[in-house]
């Protein structure tokens, strides 16, 4: 009998110890193997990723990498997100978001049910897969934006005589004008579009393998998709947005036709390895307006037209050229259309600027969306000239897009 309680208590006893190994707030001050893996792992990352803004400050190491590690890598995953129709981004996006939030839920309930160590290893997962993202990011868009300048055709010298500058304006205004005409109106006065949504996007890539063949750009021309969710980009007065992990130029389905081929010009060049934001401008003015395509030109054009101004404002009387070489009425009512669509639609606009400023400045733009407009350089000089009158003699040093222009017509 003694012998069944001795054994009966060594039972009772071990189950107790089972218990309280498996209880869900066991105070056991041991890091389990697998929560120290885990914690590697992180660390890991977290040191690569150090590694990676370290280099990223190195101009001459990005350009190496983009060259060749992030040329090679994005040739591989275009072709291989090319295959679907959809926005993988957005998809990706999407499903980070909804996995992010559930597991901090997750984390919660299981720490307020005393697993501790399950909502830590929660917490874990989320910062190592967020950590990695950073890393892959960093290095297949963050090295170019530290890498030298694009090699752009533009005209020889950044300033010209007043007399080029003017024949110019007038060139490119007659060159408006026919392109307008040539294209014809709908009957509010607005260029008709001559291609659908697929067909512009496919008319953009082809002048991009046409016209920048130069070694410093990514070899893969992407395919640009359209966002579902383009409604929530409006209302932030987002129009586009790149993912070079994925390749993919993203573009607003929603906005204006014209404002489309711009956009996703603008995004192709930042997928051809071209981040900062006035170069991607600047690389996609040139493709339009060398496209042959009238309504490709005819989008440079409206995005642009404000620097065209820029030929006669100065050192000639500008109503002389405004009047006598007017600009189609279409531009005039393209840009009030535009304007009046956004109005409607952009009610989060300063949000969507907040991020997409904090993000410029992370990757190094010390301007932000600032550094979205190369403004050119103006200085006044002044003279007197025979009859005692103070006359003002400028001297402008003209910015990336109106040597573009300098360039296609002289």
């Amino acid at each position: 009998m003694e012998e069944q309680i001795q054994q009966c208590e060594q039972e009772q006893y071990v189950q107790e110890k089972t218990v309280q190994t498996n209880a869900p707030d066991s105070k056991k001050s041991k890091i389990s193997g697998t929560t120290l893996v885990m914690l590697l792992t992180l660390g890991v990352l977290v040191l690569w990723l150090c590694i990676l803004l370290i280099f990223r400050t190195n101009s001459a190491v990005c350009e190496r990498i983009c060259r060749t590690l992030v040329n090679a890598y994005v040739s591989v995953a275009g072709r291989f997100y090319s295959v679907v129709n959809f926005n993988v981004f957005e998809v990706l996006a999407t499903l980070c978001v909804i996995c992010v939030i559930g597991g901090i839920v997750a984390s919660i309930v299981l720490f307020c049910k005393k697993y501790g160590v399950y909502s830590r290893r929660v917490l874990i997962v989320i910062g190592i897969a967020a950590v990695w993202i950073a890393n892959l990011y960093v290095f297949v868009a963050g090295f170019a934006y530290n890498r030298e300048r694009a090699p752009i055709p533009v005209y020889e010298s950044a300033t010209t005589d007043t007399q080029t500058a003017v024949n110019t304006y007038v060139a490119a205004i007659e060159d408006f004008n026919s392109t307008v005409e040539q294209l014809g109106t709908y009957p509010d006065g607005r260029a008709i579009c001559p291609y659908t949504d697929k067909q512009l996007r496919e008319v953009i890539r082809d002048a991009y393998e046409r016209l920048v063949t130069d070694d410093y750009y990514f070899d893969y021309t992407a395919k640009a998709k359209p966002v579902i969710s383009s409604g929530i980009m409006a209302s932030f007065g987002i129009m586009g947005i790149s993912f070079v992990p994925t390749a993919e130029a993203g573009y607003n389905k929603d906005m204006p036709m014209v404002e489309k081929a711009a956009t996703i010009a603008h995004e192709f060049a930042h997928i051809h390895g071209v981040m900062r934001e006035d170069e991607a401008n600047a690389l996609a003015a040139y493709v339009l307006l060398n496209s042959g395509d009238p309504y490709l030109k005819y989008s440079f054009y409206l995005d642009n037209m404000g620097f065209l101004f820029t030929f006669i404002c100065y050192n000639v009387d500008p109503n002389y050229y405004t009047l006598n070489y007017p600009t189609h009425s279409a531009y005039r009512i393209e840009n009030e259309y535009c304007r009046t669509w956004w109005n409607e639609h952009d009610f989060m606009t300063a949000v969507g600027n907040f991020f997409n400023d904090l993000y410029l400045k992370l990757q190094g733009q010390e301007d932000g969306t600032g550094s979205y407009v190369e403004l050119p350089e103006i200085d006044g000089e002044e003279t007197v000239d025979e009859e005692g009158n103070v006359v003002i003699n400028y001297h402008i040093m003209y910015n990336t897009i109106q040597r573009i222009v300098l360039d296609y017509y002289n």
